[in-house]
């Protein structure tokens, strides 16, 4: 899988991230003092797979998954004294269950998708249509 640097890719008028006008697929990286500080994985110009971010000490930023563009899988995010921020688990973008800290680790938000959400008919939907797709 070809890695570049993120400063290569743009994002089109199409929506879709283009390396040389063409949609991309491999890993985007962003260095800072020859020190990676992202990893964006594409997949025809969308994000797809992996992508995490580090903050200059090292500790993880965010790790987090996608499938075509939006969160698919698990998703996570640090505070700089690296206590977890935010942790989930999305389906096509939608949230399945989401938590919030505040830097003392300190629980202030979760939430759980319920089959009375309006989410949950869209979830349904696009799990019927990418089914057929994949």
């Amino acid at each position: 899988m070809d890695r570049v640097p993120a400063s290569r890719i743009d994002y089109g008028d199409n929506g879709f991230h283009c390396l040389d006008g063409v949609p991309f697929t491999g890993v985007a990286c962003t260095e800072k003092d020859g020190i990676i500080r992202s990893e964006v994985t594409y997949r025809e110009g969308l994000r797809s797979g992996p992508t995490k971010e580090w903050y200059p000490s090292g500790q993880p930023m965010v790790d987090s998954t996608f499938a075509r563009g939006v969160l698919h899988g698990r998703a996570r995010e640090w505070h700089a004294s690296g206590q977890l921020a935010e942790d989930g688990e999305y389906e096509y973008g939608i949230a399945l269950w989401e938590k919030q800290w505040d830097e003392n680790g300190v629980l202030e938000d979760s939430y759980t998708l319920t089959e009375s959400d309006s989410d949950h008919q869209t979830l349904l939907h696009l799990r019927t249509l990418y089914d057929r797709t994949s």
